[in-house]
């Protein structure tokens, strides 16, 4: 978050560099540094003729460069976007393009603000990436980390009048990943459901929002450990309604029973968290789930477990069962300790 935070300042001291490149994952960033640039640069009246915003993809260099060299009608400066453009990945232009925009970038125009935006990494080596960072501004938007997620959600929360339960904002990020864009439009809804002076707890998300796949394999895992058939079984329904195949459900379960037993076999061992998750190449957030579904279950009912999900695969896939009814059977029969 600091490269943003960065960015940020030095635009609140009216700091703007003719050139800039934004590129990598955070898409939510990079459409965010953009607009701040709008802002900056555009009165409202000034957008509809100093605004443009390019398809790189489509659009030629020569096209581009024509829309940096053009005079602004009613701002200061213009504001050209170009988006999704191949110039700074390796192989994707031709040397004459490169050359062009090399030449434009020794003197770029001080009327125009350029802005390239891509989510696709860059060639570092490459002249155009170095002379782009010393003419102006390059920005690697990454994935932010989940402390930094939490922080911007209980802010995002603020902002609404509304509070943000840490373990919510956990939940929040366990059930929707590191997507920022998904992450503001949850938050958006759950603070509209809280309303305002409200404080958003552990069970509003994990009532208002859907999980992921493997949140799902998590919660129907849990409840067989708890011998809660009836939420193991809507957990199945759940995954069945992502439109995830029998198969797929069958391995995702097994998979997750196997990783079980594998931190149960370990942890017998005496290794630590570290060597753990180091030894299984395992998130440390799963980790911690499947170390605390461990407790559930002995060593024989996970081997068990393992096997009866092998056999249902396979009958399966020969015609031999029906998938729901085959699952409710042998999920009924674990938790009842058959």
């Amino acid at each position: 978050m600091k490269y943003f935070l960065d960015f940020l300042a030095q635009l609140k001291k009216g700091v703007i560099a003719p050139v800039y490149l934004f590129y990598g994952p955070e898409n939510y960033l990079r459409d965010q540094a953009v607009r701040r640039l709008q802002e900056q640069l555009l009165p409202p009246e000034a957008r509809e003729f100093d605004y443009h915003v390019l398809d790189g993809g489509v659009a030629s260099v020569q096209e581009i460069l024509l829309a940096a060299s053009f005079a602004p009608v009613m701002a200061g400066r213009r504001l050209v976007v170009v988006r999704d453009s191949g110039l700074f990945q390796s192989s994707e232009k031709k040397q004459a393009d490169e050359s062009a925009v090399l030449e434009y970038l020794m003197q770029p125009s001080p009327e125009t603000c350029l802005v390239f935006d891509t989510g696709k990494g860059v060639d570092k080596r490459r002249k155009l990436y170095k002379e782009a960072g010393k003419v102006g501004c390059v920005l690697e938007f990454t994935r932010l980390k989940p402390a930094e997620l939490v922080k911007w959600l209980a802010k995002q929360a603020g902002a609404e009048g509304c509070g943000l339960q840490r373990e919510a904002a956990e939940e929040l990020l366990s059930r929707c990943g590191r997507d920022m864009y998904t992450l503001y439009n949850e938050i958006k809804k759950l603070t509209c459901y809280a309303g305002f002076a409200k404080s958003i707890g552990l069970g509003v998300v994990r009532e208002l929002v859907t999980g992921r796949v493997d949140e799902n394999i998590f919660e129907v895992v849990d409840a067989v450990g708890e011998k809660d058939c009836r939420r193991a079984l809507s957990g199945i329904r759940g995954l069945l309604l992502q439109k995830q195949q029998p198969q797929q459900i069958i391995g995702m379960v097994a998979r997750q029973f196997r990783l079980i037993l594998q931190v149960r076999e370990l942890a017998a061992r005496r290794e630590s968290r570290e060597q753990i998750i180091a030894a299984l190449k395992m998130h440390p957030y799963v980790y911690q789930k499947i170390y605390r579904q461990h407790k559930n279950f002995d060593r024989a009912q996970l081997v068990s477990i393992a096997n009866r999900l092998a056999a249902l695969d396979y009958d399966i896939k020969t015609g031999r069962a029906v998938f729901y009814p085959a699952m409710e059977t042998l999920l009924i029969k674990i938790c009842a300790g058959q």
